[in-house]
């Protein structure tokens, strides 16, 4: 049934990808999606030019953003809860997050956004590298590594570029329209999103997933201690550190074009864990699935709200994650492991 379990995820991916393709607060609706489905196969006429803009240019990007992006953060989680031997490993542990929030929030502020699509993701993406790198010349984990000492040199400077980017925010306050942008987007949301966005999203997922999924053994050793994951032929220190800058690439790529998504990449791997076990062969593309899904589906949350509410897709993944934290902490009182 395990075995079984990635298939059946990716059938409910495609479910939800439909109901995110076809509802909305306005039409088209889900038999006009059909209709443009069924066009391009030419067994309908053409549809509206109108409704294949909606569908082609604005409502398929905004998806795979969603579902590449979602898929990114539950991977980069999963990889960096088993790297760290920590189940309270996220991936903006060591900075990538903030890095890319500053970045991005330079971006708006000093409206570069407005010059390009692709301004907001570039800054958000260098800011990400940078602030990681940083992390690592700190806790001296180009000669000997330590997971206390990233750890600590990534909640340092967590809270160092918040404040600046909390800073950033304030220059701008006198001007209402950038700075609602750069409180927006620092709270996630895939409105606007473009084609071009989603092959970045992709892209990224593409290619650091592709450095992940072989290496299925390795994390599977890394949750032991170091001395017996060297006992069996892997170098710890080595395979931890460049699995965590695979993970950062994940989630560089996707809080570039997202923004700030809360509770995805921490909450989505002790789910996988719970469906199919602790063996990163299952573990990994369960984890993937499970991300996509929720992230398609709190989007969908997002379309469909009222427009008066300005729902954030950050926001809904926190009220939907906030929950489940709360039955771990009661499965712990209880004694059970997380």
């Amino acid at each position: 049934m395990k075995q079984k379990l990635p298939l059946l995820l990716f059938a409910l991916l495609l479910l939800a990808a439909v109901m995110h393709l076809a509802f909305a607060r306005q039409e088209p609706g889900l038999g006009t999606l059909f209709d443009w489905l069924f066009s391009w196969t030419g067994a309908t006429e053409d549809v509206h030019p109108a409704d294949r803009f909606v569908f082609g240019a604005v409502r398929t990007p905004r998806m795979l953003v969603a579902a590449f992006g979602g898929a990114a953060l539950a991977l980069a989680g999963t990889v960096m809860q088993a790297s760290f031997r920590n189940p309270l490993a996220s991936p903006d542990i060591i900075g990538t997050a903030a890095g890319a929030a500053f970045g991005g929030a330079l971006a708006i502020v000093f409206k570069l956004a407005d010059a390009s699509v692709f301004a907001t993701p570039i800054a958000a993406l260098i800011g990400a590298v940078g602030v990681t790198w940083l992390v690592f010349v700190l806790a001296g984990s180009h000669g000997r590594f330590s997971v206390a000492n990233l750890l600590l040199a990534g909640i340092a400077l967590n809270t160092l570029f918040g404040a600046i980017t909390s800073f950033v925010v304030t220059l701008s306050f006198d001007n209402y329209t950038a700075s609602s942008r750069v409180l927006f987007w620092l709270m996630g949301g895939l409105d606007a999103r473009n084609w071009e966005h989603a092959w970045i999203t992709a892209g990224g997922f593409a290619l650091f997933s592709l450095m992940v999924w072989p290496r299925a053994r390795e994390l599977d050793l890394l949750t032991l201690r170091d001395d017996s994951a060297h006992s069996l032929g892997v170098d710890a220190p080595r395979a931890r550190r460049s699995l965590v800058w695979c993970a950062c690439g994940l989630t560089a790529t996707t809080v570039a074009n997202s923004g700030g998504i809360a509770f995805v990449g921490l909450i989505v791997p002790h789910l996988a864990r719970l469906l199919v076990g602790p063996a990163h062969r299952l573990l990994l593309p369960t984890a993937a699935l499970l991300g996509a899904i929720l992230m398609v589906v709190s989007d969908l949350g997002c379309r469909v709200s009222p427009a008066s509410w300005n729902l954030r897709l950050g926001v809904v993944t926190a009220i939907a994650g906030a929950p489940y934290f709360l039955f771990l902490l009661s499965r712990q009182r209880r004694g059970v492991p997380l």
